[in-house]
């Protein structure tokens, strides 16, 4: 089944007119896109950055433009506001803009609150995993999704909002979705610049949300063995390098884990820019992205301008390959399989590691993902409570 969804085809945008890209958020990873095109593009295109705030917006397209009239880039910005929470204008806005793709890079969770202001609800993510924020990253996935495809059915669909576990949710709702950015694409990039290469096409790279961090070094975080009696590491990315295995790729991905998160944003920012302007222009492209075409994690792919097709190293089926992914993901918290979402940090093996029970925080442990806006209601009440409150140890 899966082999049957191993390439997705679109529409060739036209040159002559310049297409449009959509870019939904004015956060951190939005600025990082829109600065990287506005430098790099060398194709007509028109960036409309869309923003719940529109002085937010504006300053975004303000930078952007400045940006790109120094580079002497053929890109135009543009900017609007528009209730996101309001399915109809969210319609109307895509429906009038007409996109050749989206690129979503806003949610309802900061990614910065652990920082910026801590509290009884970010010391629960932390002990739960980030997984337990799914909800709060697919509520707006999934009214952006469906709004595209049915004003614009021909558009790409990008998601940058943990698209790791977030699109497995989309395709199971039946809401198209290339792939992600971010997570496997900066795994893979921070690779290639320690291995001096000029581009990834002799890097493949298995690799998923929860690298981002160094494994904690616990014997059954680091290693788990298949079916074959082959031991595949579920701690640490897995790399190849012209087929062979790159030896002990946490010794380069350290200089990525120890640079502050706000920085990695410039360097996702133009990752993110050279799969988008791939697509926009036709150009091949091989690099590795999370959630391609709805499966969970991250993998190797090769966007060649009318589709997106994975690249697993040889001797790896999309099967085994989805099997590491999953492995890796109920240590960063969820799970989604098939229609299921399971909240893994909260039925930990050893009880008395829970953060606190399902039943303490009124939420479900396991639902089926057509439960998810119930759930999405609840967690918003409970976060809601725990934000008045200390951070815990």
């Amino acid at each position: 089944m899966l082999e049957e969804h191993a390439v997705l085809t679109r529409t060739p945008p036209s040159v002559r007119d310049g297409p449009t890209l959509v870019v939904i958020g004015t956060g951190g990873l939005a600025r990082g896109l829109c600065y990287a095109l506005a430098t790099v593009t060398r194709i007509p295109l028109t960036v409309v950055v869309v923003g719940r705030d529109q002085e937010r917006a504006a300053e975004v397209r303000y930078v952007s433009a400045a940006r790109a009239a120094l580079a002497g880039a053929p890109v135009r910005f543009r900017a609007e506001s528009v209730d996101l929470s309001n399915d109809d204008a969210l319609a109307e806005l895509l429906s009038r803009l007409a996109p050749e793709g989206l690129l979503l890079a806003a949610s309802s969770q900061s990614p910065w609150e652990r920082t910026t202001a801590p509290s009884a609800w970010t010391s629960l993510v932390s002990r739960a995993g980030f997984g337990l924020t799914l909800p709060f990253q697919a509520e707006l996935t999934l009214r952006a999704g469906r709004a595209l495809a049915a004003v614009r059915p021909s558009a790409w669909f990008v998601n940058a909002c943990f698209p790791d576990a977030v699109n497995p949710v989309l395709a199971a709702s039946g809401v198209p979705v290339l792939c992600g950015i971010g997570n496997a694409g900066l795994l893979a990039t921070s690779l290639q610049a320690a291995l001096d290469l000029p581009d990834q096409r002799r890097l493949h790279v298995l690799a998923h949300h929860v690298h981002l961090h160094a494994p904690h070094g616990d014997p059954d975080e680091t290693s788990d063995t298949d079916r074959t009696g082959e031991s595949d590491k579920t701690g640490e990315v897995l790399a190849w390098l012209d087929g062979e295995p790159v030896a002990e790729p946490g010794e380069l991905l350290a200089a990525q884990r120890a640079a502050d998160r706000a920085e990695l944003n410039h360097v996702t920012g133009l990752s993110a820019a050279t799969l988008v302007l791939g697509l926009l222009s036709g150009a091949r492209t091989h690099t590795s992205v999370p959630g391609p075409l709805g499966l969970p994690g991250g993998y190797p792919v090769l966007l060649d301008g009318a589709g997106l097709e994975l690249r697993l190293p040889a001797g790896w089926s999309v099967e085994r390959a989805v099997a590491f992914n999953q492995r890796c993901a109920a240590r960063d918290g969820v799970v989604v399989t098939g229609d299921r979402i399971t909240f893994t940090g909260l039925t930990p093996e050893e009880p008395e590691k829970a953060p606190n029970t399902p039943a303490e925080l009124d939420l479900p442990a396991d639902f089926p993902i057509t439960e998810l806006h119930h759930v999405t209601g609840r967690l918003h009440q409970l976060r809601a409570r725990l934000r008045d409150r200390p951070p815990s140890l």
